[in-house]
């Protein structure tokens, strides 16, 4: 009986034992599958902010060149299936270096992102704001004629003009307004690059015919 006894508390320590080392052993595993799917998570996160980065202006918020150019090409094509109007307005902001003279650099760059934000508010959401260089922004228009495209400057012009906190200054000390020039896709613009130098021109029309138009 005593020996029976012994046996018996030995097999019941090494029950024990085995699920104590079975319940480490689920323990670590979950451990360790947690430990994966937080890495994986991070590495899902850290690959969005590359991808958004890589197509995100990082001043104004702005989507940037490349990204511009890619929709420029895709949406170019498309009007031309649909047959539906295009415009692209590639604007300027007046005098930013003497804003960046007079009131500092981080300055000009605070009116830049405010350009960002007025052109998000001013456009509807089929319609795609860029920042394309230091000054230069551009707006593509999609199912837009000339006329409208021209109408929705105004409404931008208008937003500029309105604007009473310019460089996070308020009571309307610094005066921000851009130069813009418009075209509609025409048959001429056998490529994305033949499009844009056409708002170029126009743009730099606006220029020496006095700014602010």
């Amino acid at each position: 009986g005593t020996q029976l006894r012994q046996q018996r508390n030995q097999a019941e320590q090494l029950a024990v034992q085995a699920r104590t080392e079975a319940s480490q052993v689920q323990h670590r595993l979950e451990k360790a599958l947690l430990e994966r799917a937080q890495l994986e998570q991070q590495l899902r996160e850290q690959a969005e902010s590359f991808a958004r980065l890589a197509h995100e202006d990082d001043l104004s918020g702005l989507p940037n060149r490349r990204a511009f150019d890619d929709a420029l090409s895709r949406q170019m094509a498309a009007s031309r299936r649909s047959e539906r109007p295009l415009c692209l307005v590639v604007l300027s902001i007046d005098h930013l270096k003497q804003i960046n003279t007079q009131w500092s650099r981080a300055v000009g760059d605070l009116v830049l992102c405010e350009v960002g934000d007025l052109m998000r508010r001013s456009l509807r959401a089929s319609d795609m704001p860029a920042r394309l260089g230091n000054k230069e922004f551009a707006v593509l228009l999609t199912d837009t004629a000339l006329a409208d495209a021209e109408i929705a400057c105004q409404r931008l012009q208008r937003l500029f003009s309105q604007y009473a906190e310019w460089g996070g200054h308020p009571g309307g000390d610094i005066k921000v307004s851009f130069s813009a020039g418009v075209v509609q896709l025409g048959e001429d613009d056998q490529a994305p690059v033949l499009f844009y130098q056409r708002a170029k021109n126009a743009l730099a029309q606006a220029k020496r015919d006095g700014r602010a138009r």
